[in-house]
């Protein structure tokens, strides 16, 4: 009877114990993040300590506020959000993963090249209809207002709706020492460095995903102001931001010019 007793906990312990390491497997492979490195070298810096991979074939697991140094001759490529969004870095480049969060990953290039590839996801549908119910909901309050305070707050109010979608369908952003580049789902270039003494960043987007844009801007807390001029970005275009004085208008490439690109 106590064998009995004693192989039923048993059984019972290991049920939990599978439920638990299901749990913990699943909660880990949830959103995964990681690096490949395909030739040259890789230095990885973390909360002060680094590791350098070498080998080819080598994969790292990333975190956030990963530092990432790469040598000579070197491709590696970081398969984030699961590998929905790609980045291949190349050559004496510095990076930094600033926000890994499921609903928005943040990175930066402060100095180099490197190629995003940002997977395009859809709005969901009924969205424009959700808008318009709340919409009409709002009116008599926004009435209401303006009665009291005057001015037209219809534009501000419709203005900030848009802020707030466009910031929603911007789930990748790069920032540069002085861009800011908010993504919508594409596939585009960056280059940053040294030209003459002063700061530059090359942008240009790739033909492969469509036509889908960019939203350029400059990064202020750098610079030194709070506004500045906003650029929109378009499939085989190219634009430049060079020291503070702004993106310059994009210019068309052929598909030639943006494979040299």
């Amino acid at each position: 009877m106590r064998t009995i007793i004693s192989k039923k906990k048993i059984f019972l312990l290991l049920g939990i114990l599978s439920v638990w390491l299901l749990f913990f497997q699943s909660a880990a492979w949830s959103v995964q993040n990681s690096l490949e490195l395909h030739s040259g070298t890789v230095k990885i810096i973390r909360s002060g300590k680094s590791q350098i991979l070498q080998k080819a074939g080598e994969t790292y697991t990333l975190l956030e506020n990963d530092r990432l140094q790469t040598g000579g001759n070197t491709q590696v490529t970081l398969y984030l959000k699961d590998g929905d969004n790609t980045v291949k870095l190349f050559s004496h480049s510095f990076f930094k993963l600033d926000d890994l969060s499921e609903e928005e990953n943040s990175v930066a290039l402060l100095t180099g090249k490197g190629n995003f590839s940002v997977k395009v996801l859809a709005e969901p549908s009924g969205r424009a209809e959700e808008l318009s119910e709340n919409t009409e909901k709002k009116k008599v309050p926004e009435n209401k207002l303006q009665a009291k305070l005057g001015g037209n707050l219809k534009g501000s109010l419709a203005k900030l709706v848009k802020t707030k979608l466009r910031r929603k369908k911007e789930r990748f952003k790069v920032r540069t020492v002085l861009a800011l580049v908010g993504v919508r789902g594409t596939e585009f270039v960056i280059g940053t460095g040294l030209d003459s003494g002063k700061n530059v960043t090359n942008v240009a987007i790739l033909p492969e995903f469509g036509n889908h844009m960019l939203n350029l801007e400059m990064n202020r807390k750098y610079l030194g102001f709070e506004e500045g001029p906003k650029v929109e970005l378009g499939v085989n275009m190219v634009s430049q931001l060079k020291g503070g004085r702004g993106w310059t208008n994009p210019v068309f490439k052929t598909p030639a010019e943006m494979i040299k690109f």
